[in-house]
């Protein structure tokens, strides 16, 4: 076989072999990902049922603006809320058990 063939071949077979590598990376990098460009595509999608549904949007506006300390209450205790449970399932994974603290969730 012809020598510079056979380095077509051979650099060939490198080439491969670090496509497949970079495949793999890739997709290791959608799986970590997935779930925050999940999130964006809702955040998005909500973003652009808004848009084109104008009497929601004007009656939520007018909310905002008429109620908007209470509802920044409502935003502030519903955080309060949601960082207690962090906290509460740190605590029950700390404590508990694993099988115990898995089957209160």
């Amino acid at each position: 076989m012809n020598k510079r063939l056979l380095e077509i071949r051979l650099r060939r077979a490198e080439l491969r072999s670090l496509i497949a590598d970079q495949r793999g990376q890739l997709a290791a990098f959608g799986e970590r990902w997935q779930g925050v460009f999940h999130l964006a595509d809702m955040g998005i999608s909500v973003f652009r049922f808004f848009r084109h549904q104008t009497l929601i949007s004007g009656v939520l506006t007018a909310a905002l603006v008429r109620r908007r300390r209470e509802l920044w209450r409502m935003a502030r205790t519903s955080f309060g809320l949601w960082k207690g449970l962090g906290v509460f399932r740190s605590l029950a994974n700390r404590w508990l058990p694993a099988g115990e603290a898995n089957q209160r969730r």
